[in-house]
């Protein structure tokens, strides 16, 4: 079985540079999907050779939409020490920055382990109770989720602007770390919910945090991960959300937060 960072492809260009495509299956109205290119931006920095450990963290910043066509991806070794590292990231497109992105990694070990957040309890993702749906554009299609909460059009409008639903690669492939990054940009934007309309939106700033060990990882195989997600404050034209995935058996595989702008 294949996993998710093989579906994206990236050749050497040259010394930490990478040439690809903008994938036409993760495209929306306003270029690519955000979930994609920060999965693109940690892959080329896991595709640099050397051994770093595990991903632990992934800030991105979006300063461009990236449209159809050839894409570059430098990398840069920021520094370097017995169990971490710090890499620079950034994807360009005709000439023009499109995002760019710290990646930390590290070495675990035996430590101390305690998990403080609980996970919510959704009827389980084969529940004729949930209702299956994904946006109306490419990148929607590329996913399978099955929602346990009303759709943003739906949801009360004197509700909370929270979400759950069951989520998984359409295709089967096995999750890792780079689809952990993609799924933790799919979530309807928070807006929505007190709109009851489709409103423009687009991620400026998002990061995640990596906590799945490989034996979760693999225990989830390309199985159904629970996405929660709740927004804390809306105004301006901008919106926060804070995002938790989770594994069926209960181990909390990444968190996330990440700010995004709209119009209405």
């Amino acid at each position: 079985m294949s996993l998710f960072a093989d579906s994206i492809l990236l050749k050497p260009a040259g010394e930490n540079l990478w040439a690809g495509e903008a994938d036409p299956a993760y495209a929306h109205q306003g270029g690519r999907f955000g979930g994609w290119t920060a999965a693109v931006l940690l892959r080329a920095a896991m595709l640099e050779p050397g051994e770093r450990g595990d991903p632990l963290s992934l800030t991105v910043l979006y300063t461009d939409a990236i449209g159809d066509g050839p894409v570059e991806v430098s990398t840069r070794l920021l520094r370097q020490g017995s169990r971490l590292q710090f890499w620079r990231s950034e994807i360009s497109q005709r000439g023009k920055l499109c995002a760019h992105a710290q990646v930390t990694f590290g070495h675990r070990r035996k430590t101390t382990a305690f998990t403080d957040a609980v996970m919510p309890s959704p009827p389980p993702p084969e529940s004729d109770k949930l209702v299956e749906s994904v946006p109306p554009v490419p990148f929607g299609q590329q996913f399978s989720a099955r929602w346990a909460t009303a759709s943003p059009l739906l949801a009360d409008v004197d509700g909370p602007a929270s979400s759950l639903f069951w989520i998984k690669d359409k295709f089967g492939r096995g999750i890792d770390h780079v689809l952990l990054t993609a799924m933790a940009d799919f979530a309807p934007p928070r807006v929505i919910y007190k709109t009851k309309k489709f409103v423009n939106s687009s991620t400026v700033s998002m990061t995640v945090h990596f906590h799945a060990t490989d034996d979760e990882l693999v225990q989830v195989n390309d199985g159904y991960v629970l996405s929660e997600v709740h927004c804390r404050r809306c105004e301006g034209g901008y919106f926060d959300h804070e995002l938790k995935l989770w594994s069926r058996s209960g181990a909390l595989l990444a968190t996330s937060e990440q700010v995004a702008a709209f119009r209405d």
